[in-house]
């Protein structure tokens, strides 16, 4: 049996956290998985909002961090959302 690879999950997307789409959604991280056709890190969240919220979703973990251009200039495809 082959060694497992290690999942590489940054600290602001461990379950539970909520991060903000720019597109202005709302999502709660669920888990981490492994992409088996890659091996990269991916990240299981979901919804909280609108008629997907049953839904879950996968990202590989590096495209949370990406930086998208918008009308305002460029920000970040996610951003945490602090707990009050």
């Amino acid at each position: 049996m082959t060694d497992m690879p290690s999942l590489a999950v940054p600290n602001h997307l461990q379950p539970g956290a909520l991060v903000r789409h720019y597109k202005g959604g709302l999502y709660r991280i669920e888990g981490a998985c492994l992409i088996e056709a890659t091996l990269e890190t991916g990240i299981l969240y979901r919804p909280l909002q609108g008629k997907a919220a049953h839904v879950l979703w996968m990202r590989p973990a590096h495209a949370f961090d990406e930086s998208v251009e918008t009308g305002q200039g460029w920000v970040r495809r996610f951003a945490p959302v602090k707990a009050d």
